[in-house]
């Protein structure tokens, strides 16, 4: 019997919860977390900003407990009554004294190529993760943007036998599959109200509910000429935008580089949409005006809005936080009121600690931020901008300050993902009160380009496809956008044949263990010895000891090495054994032709500095004779010759 080996075929864990926006994607991955009653720990990676991690840990705190959550960011302020820890050494010290459940940090790069890889390398050594079988369930939200930009991260999480699950959540998932590469080929779509009875709501306000109106006769050159916008940033714009000398200091034009957009279209066309608007100044309406990627756009669309509207409160919501700007009565210039900051400070100051908590909590929600900010000034026409903070991860609606009455794009030149998740002014509502959903508004898109509304609405049905003709289905981009289904992979038929065969060994179990201790090595290699010649037996070999070429190496130090992960031999941690313990029968052998038993021997080191304490591990499978079993190994043989049993190697 052969004990070479096959490279380990790791299967993958990655699945997907596709949802719109705004449509409980949040709820749903709360809902993941509370009805796991194992041990295991979840990791929630949320969008890069501190701002869209509180909002999502700030929603947890209700169902998990603050007490059971460590918030692992720079900002210990950020983590309210949550645990905080600024690195791994902390993450660890709370694993290990607090009853923790949920770890909640950024999907910045340094955590997924050093911070999570650090974790999981300290758990290869804790007797008590091992010995409970605590595993790690990693959620990504906004996977879209953070799995593609980190595929050989997110390999190693799969590879990491510590990780059960990765399950990554988006609204625009197109970019995570990908052709090329046989673990992003085909994912699991979860089927969320097979697995959670979360069933979706027809309580939804989607593209297709928005009256549209485009403005596609427009000619942009002549737009640009006749909106009287100088070509230079104003000095006061680009002193808020944080700029330097060395910006730009030009808006750009039909000429731009990557995303950045041609400002001055967007600026222009937003000047020639607003007088069209026709708001009232003495009452409320909600309009949502998104700017470009550049801060500089997002404090020149406030200027224009203002000098259009000039009792409008205008927010931006960008990485300088929220601000709440308005004209200044005596001076006539804008000027900012309040901000996010100035807020939440108030709130802190509140005397009675559970109204503080519920108010702290409550300004985690962006869109309960925004009534805040404009409390003093509730009758007057309100304006969101900015970019990246009112694109992922942002909630701008609820049932009290109510829906947009106005939407203008001017985002052509964006991806169809990128500009689907613009779409901030879609909604849940099915917690609305009566009284507040009689009060939904048919919401007017102003487009610059039909393409914008033809995306949007294109990406909106692709998505609800996705959700209900392939939840529960492992499945291909290529299938999703109808194609001819794919044939199967090699490895993937191998998978769905393995599945089929049936193993003898007693009580189904993969692992066989022998204690060496206290100079007892030669009664338990014997009791090794013996179980493996009983494990050949059902093979065609009929040896009576374990060949030479398939025990693990003696070194002169007195340690066993073994060819762990199939290269050269080497001394081995039984931790780092354990890890190997979950996987599937096929993993570790070299099927052979009729060949229906395999075994292969590791010795794990408990102390790796001590040769005197071991474990003699062997993982072995014995198939039961039958047509189905002979034909899996027959057609999954590896083309490397059988070893020949020899009798004359000993242990």
């Amino acid at each position: 019997m052969s004990d070479n080996f096959a490279a380990e075929e790791i299967e993958s864990k990655l699945s997907l919860v596709v949802r719109k926006p705004q449509e409980g994607k949040t709820s749903i991955c709360i809902t993941t977390i509370t009805n796991d009653t194992s041990k295991n720990i979840h990791i929630v990676l949320t969008m890069n900003t501190l701002s869209a991690g509180m909002q999502f840990f700030g929603r947890m705190q209700t169902d998990i407990g603050p007490k059971r959550i460590v918030v692992f960011n720079s900002k210990k302020q950020t983590a309210g009554e949550c645990h905080h820890a600024k690195d791994i050494s902390r993450v660890m010290s709370l694993i290990n004294k607090e009853n923790i459940k949920v770890i909640v940090c950024c999907a910045h790069e340094k955590r997924m190529r050093e911070s999570l890889p650090d974790l999981f390398d300290i758990i290869t050594d804790s007797v008590r993760f091992r010995e409970q079988n605590i595993k790690f369930v990693i959620h990504i939200d906004e996977a879209h943007k953070y799995i593609p930009e980190n595929l050989e991260h997110v390999r190693k999480f799969n590879n990491c036998p510590f990780v059960t699950d990765i399950i990554g959540y988006s609204a625009t998932p197109d970019g995570i599959w990908q052709s090329s590469d046989s673990l992003f080929h085909k994912i699991l779509v979860r089927d969320v109200e097979e697995e959670l009875a979360i069933i979706r709501s027809p309580n939804y306000f989607g593209v297709n509910r928005c009256h549209f109106n485009i403005y596609d006769e427009l000619d942009h050159h002549s737009l640009v000429m006749g909106s009287g916008i100088d070509t230079a940033i104003p000095e006061l714009t680009f002193e808020r935008s944080g700029m330097t000398s060395k910006h730009r200091r030009q808006w750009y034009d039909f000429r731009w580089y990557f995303d950045l957009g041609n400002e001055l279209l967007l600026l222009s066309f937003v000047k020639f949409i607003l007088p069209t608007l026709n708001l009232p100044s003495d009452s409320f309406s909600y309009n949502f005006v998104p700017s470009y990627t550049r801060k500089a756009t997002h404090y020149k669309c406030m200027e224009l809005i203002l000098d259009q509207y000039p009792t409008a409160n205008v927010i931006i919501m960008n990485g300088n936080g929220y601000q709440l700007f308005r004209l200044r009565s005596s001076t006539g210039k804008s000027c900012i009121i309040t901000d996010g900051e100035e807020i939440k400070l108030n709130a802190s100051h509140i005397s009675c600690p559970v109204e503080r908590k519920k108010e702290m909590d409550a300004l985690l929600e962006p869109s309960y931020m925004i009534q805040k900010l404009i409390k003093d000034t509730p009758n007057c026409p309100t304006f969101v901008t900015g970019f990246t903070c009112v694109g992922m991860s942002v909630t701008l609606i609820n049932q009290y300050i109510g829906n947009f009455d106005n939407v203008v794009m001017a985002h052509q030149h964006y991806s169809r993902d990128k500009l689907y998740q613009l779409c901030r002014f879609l909604f849940k509502y099915d917690s609305w009160t009566p009284e507040n959903r009689d009060r939904i508004k048919t919401t007017q898109f102003h487009s610059l380009t039909k393409s914008v509304r033809d995306t949007c609405i294109e990406y909106e049905e692709h998505v609800e496809r996705i959700c209900t003709e392939f939840a529960g289905k492992t499945c291909s981009l290529n299938e999703i956008n109808g194609e001819e289904p794919e044939e199967p992979s090699r490895t993937e038929q191998k998978k769905l044949d393995a599945a089929r065969v049936t193993l003898a060994n007693p009580g189904g179990k993969l692992w066989k263990k022998f204690k060496v201790y206290d100079g007892n090595d030669a009664e338990q290699w014997e009791k090794a010895r013996e179980f493996y010649v009983d494990v050949r037996k059902n093979g065609r070999f009929t040896g009576t000891k374990i060949p030479k070429t398939s025990m693990p190496k003696l070194d002169g130090a007195g340690f066993y090495n073994c060819a762990f992960t199939g290269g050269s031999p080497e001394r081995v941690a039984l931790s780092k054994c354990s890890r190997i313990e979950n996987e599937k029968w096929t993993s570790r052998f070299m099927l052979s032709e009729d060949q229906l038993a395999y075994a292969r021997i590791f010795v794990g080191y408990d102390n790796i500095d001590d040769p005197t304490e071991y474990t003699i591990l062997i993982k072995y499978a014995i198939l039961e004779d039958n047509e189905i079993n002979r034909k899996f190994v027959n057609d999954y043989k590896t083309n490397k010759k059988v070893e020949v049993d020899n009798d004359s190697d000993s242990v």
